[in-house]
């Protein structure tokens, strides 16, 4: 995925704190045939705004009933009852937002002046507040040493017995050893290899695929080359060039950000600013459209599903759809009203279930997502790490087994406005972390 897009022009909904103003972009800039969904998020957004509470609470409430329970949509319900006075709704709303698990700070806000004193908003203000409370069963793999890395993904070479990481800000691919040895294995000696985003790492075929990208967040980022974006693809285990395919510019901001493999070699890529989702055969040089621009808000991360004819995505506006490989037809999967889904980076395999990285909500946290056995809906969620002193922003992960290695405090909330990275001294580095033996429901 994209993290410039997902930081630094993330405007929370009303304040919601969900990834949701490009969304609203998309729609105002005509790119997009929205869903029900994100017309009703828009809508309620500008009411909002517009200070009309009426028409605000008629949205955000046909929001949530189409998503089967929007975090974002619960709190500023509450914000709305409580501004109108309505006490027992206001509670209603935010025993709903409790539920989620994510954290508010219903003390601080505004909103919530009139009924400041009432004991029964103070019980929730608190729970709402110990959402936030760490969960820490991951431990420390090695640390990356690098603050200004901006660790991207990573993959597991189970023949060099390594870690593969990439590196945004350094555009470089590196080798890291479970005891600590971190050393170069793709540096740029390419001038159009930029950023190094998603990576996907093809046993099999002997093949390492990388996404790149031109972005500020880049070392020695040419401004010539903004917008250009590309798949590459290297040769193991020593790294060698094979082929870089690049997303022809057509004018828009185009990142490939996320990527997976199926068993046959195609390659799935999400495209995480126009919204699209592409796919690369074996034997072709070239990038057809799966799902088209505008389809999603921002796909993050997917996977194949286990019937082998559908892709899972992520989208961090909303949740996870699944998309028909033969069709390209989008479907919402089913989920627990209490699950806040919006903000998921990326998903990974175990079983029929999923281990999501959750980086767009306070807190920050890896979830561990069971699914019915035909994969059409999430029956159930649990949080595996959350808030934990080494988690910090965290990133991308690999399955080996059923152990996740992932990328924890990875510098992406130091990317600031201009999409560039902001590494004062003393800054922390990132760390590859791992939860053993995760279970699957």
């Amino acid at each position: 995925m994209w993290r410039a897009m997902r930081r630094s022009h993330r405007v929370a909904l009303f304040p919601l704190g969900v990834a949701v103003w490009i969304a609203a972009s998309a729609v105002a800039a005509g790119r997009a045939s929205p869903g029900a969904w994100r017309d009703h998020l828009l809508a309620g957004r500008t009411a909002l705004g517009d200070g009309d509470l009426v028409t605000a609470r008629a949205e955000l409430t046909a929001l949530d009933s189409i998503c089967g329970g929007h975090s974002g949509a619960m709190y500023a319900l509450a914000q709305i009852a409580a501004r109108s006075g309505e006490r027992n709704a206001m509670l209603r709303w935010l025993e709903d937002a409790a539920r989620t698990g994510l954290e508010r700070h219903v003390a601080d806000d505004t909103s919530f002046a009139a009924f400041a004193n009432d004991p029964s908003l103070q019980a929730m203000a608190a729970r709402l507040l110990d959402n936030g409370r760490a969960v820490a069963k991951a431990q420390v793999v090695t640390g990356l040493y690098d603050a200004k890395m901006l660790p991207e993904d990573v993959v597991w070479d189970a023949t060099g017995k390594r870690y593969l990481v990439s590196s945004i800000h350094w555009r470089k691919i590196m080798s890291v050893t479970s005891t600590g040895v971190v050393e170069d294995f793709i540096r740029p000696a390419r001038a159009d290899l930029w950023g190094i985003y998603g990576l996907a790492l093809d046993a099999a075929r002997g093949r390492l695929w990388a996404t790149t990208a031109a972005e500020p967040s880049v070392a020695e980022y040419e401004p010539a080359d903004s917008n250009r974006t590309a798949l590459v693809q290297f040769a193991m285990p020593d790294g060698r060039f094979v082929e870089q395919i690049e997303l022809p510019r057509d004018g828009a901001h185009h990142v490939l950000g996320d990527l997976c493999l199926g068993p046959d070699g195609t390659v799935y890529v999400s495209e995480s600013i126009g919204g699209a989702v592409y796919r690369l055969t074996p034997g072709s040089n070239t990038l057809t459209t799966l799902v088209p621009s505008g389809t999603f808000v921002s796909p993050q991360r997917p996977v194949l599903a286990l019937d082998g004819k559908r892709l899972l995505v992520p989208d961090y506006a909303r949740g996870i759809a699944a998309v028909t490989l033969r069709t390209g037809e989008v479907q919402w999967l089913a989920k627990p009203r209490t699950l806040a889904s919006g903000g998921i980076d990326g998903i990974y395999a175990l079983g029929a279930d999923l281990i999501a990285i959750q980086n767009g909500t306070t807190p920050h946290r890896v979830l561990a997502l069971d699914l019915d056995a035909a994969q059409t809906k999430i029956t159930s969620w649990r949080v595996l790490e959350q808030a934990s002193p080494d988690l910090g922003e965290p990133n991308h992960g690999v399955l080996v087994g059923r152990d996740f290695t992932f990328i924890g405090n990875s510098g992406w909330d130091r990317v600031g406005a201009a999409d560039t990275l902001v590494t004062p001294p003393g800054t922390a580095p990132p760390v590859l972390l791992k939860l053993e033996k995760v279970s699957p429901h």
